[in-house]
């Protein structure tokens, strides 16, 4: 990769893989998946890439790549809990290069690796996509022909993959933010609706701030309620506890 051409493609490919690919929402990484994917095929060779991600244990496996029969053949893979990909996900280390037509990939992968050599190819690795100190899936790269991946091939794909798993942490750290902040702002709000509803309830019953709380805690409980949406309801007089 010394000719300009090579080093504007691989600049861009570090560009959008920063960027989260085509995706505007941090929990749909379709659009990253699919950018690490197509620039993985692209960037190495003679190689095809596909993608596996499982963003938790109870979501299932997305993946992405380009050809119908490779996708085929990557959705097959996770369905079945087989293959280079999902070795380096439960294990979290690369899978090197391996020789498909050899009696270790057809020990591991038994349904995975007739597959991949009616694709025509004969070499697959899988690099992990670590995404913060998680393993959450890998990048598959199937070679052609019987020739081992040249290690600075295989060093390029991690180093795409790992841009690709800094964007997903991130995004993960910023959803968090996100959703701690909506967190707190509703305690706020609901604190606020609670604290009005006690000097309401003080103003028009004559008692201290601490009895219109035990009252207002005490009608929720009865009632089966959200002591906010009772308070709430004080302050806006849709509910007169002094008739109650």
């Amino acid at each position: 990769m010394t000719n300009p051409v090579s080093q504007q493609r691989l600049a861009k490919a570090f560009v959008d893989l920063a960027a989260g690919g085509e995706t505007t929402e941090p929990r749909d990484p379709t659009g990253l998946l699919e950018a690490l994917a197509t620039h993985g095929t692209a960037l190495l060779g003679d190689c095809a890439a596909t993608v596996l991600y499982v963003p938790d244990d109870h979501a299932p496996a997305q993946v992405a790549g380009t050809g119908a029969e490779f996708m085929r053949l990557a959705r097959d893979a996770a369905a079945w809990g087989e293959g280079p990909g999902q070795q380096t996900h439960r294990t979290g280390r690369p899978v090197p290069d391996t020789e498909l037509d050899g009696e270790r990939a057809r020990l591991d992968w038994p349904r995975y690796t007739p597959r991949a050599l009616e694709l025509g190819y004969g070499r697959v690795a899988a690099l992990p996509l670590h995404v913060g100190a998680d393993t959450l899936g890998a990048l598959v790269l199937l070679g052609p022909g019987t020739a081992a991946l040249r290690p600075e091939l295989l060093e390029l794909g991690q180093s795409l993959t790992d841009v690709a798993g800094w964007t997903l942490e991130r995004e993960r750290r910023l959803s968090a933010s996100r959703a701690l902040a909506d967190q707190l702002g509703q305690a706020l709000t609901s604190r606020i609706v609670i604290e009005q509803a006690k000097g309401t309830l003080a103003a028009h019953l004559s008692v201290t701030v601490d009895e219109a709380f035990r009252l207002l805690r005490a009608h929720a409980r009865f009632h089966r309620r959200r002591l906010t949406e009772v308070a709430r309801e004080v302050v806006e007089h849709r509910l007169d506890l002094r008739s109650r």
